[in-house]
């Protein structure tokens, strides 16, 4: 049952995230990247910053905080969580997996 996969449910909380940061609610975009350990290791690097961030929609007298978030760093998001929920079914599958028995002869 899909219900019952780690990777049904972090894909929607992914979701839920990216759609909270896009509808304005996250103005800061402190939960997008803080909850996600890809983004916040990655955000000072100097190739993917360019690609997180719109920096062009910020005006010159414009603080930090008017800068928007990318699409791609939505892409990255979402990829993040759904590939930490394959890891987490696989180590579940893998835990509740029946041991073979083995045939004396």
């Amino acid at each position: 049952m899909i219900l019952k996969r780690a990777t049904f449910w972090f894909s929607l909380v992914s979701i839920a995230i990216c759609l909270h940061n896009y509808l304005g609610y996250d103005r800061k975009n402190i939960l997008l990247f803080i909850s996600n350990p890809v983004l916040v290791n990655t955000i000072y690097l100097e190739p993917f910053n360019h690609w997180y961030f719109n920096y062009e929609s910020a005006t010159i007298n414009s603080g930090s905080a008017d800068i928007t978030v990318a699409f791609p760093s939505y892409i990255v998001h979402f990829l993040s969580y759904f590939l930490e929920g394959l890891i987490i079914d696989g180590l579940v599958r893998l835990r509740n997996r029946k041991p073979r028995c083995k045939v004396d002869n």
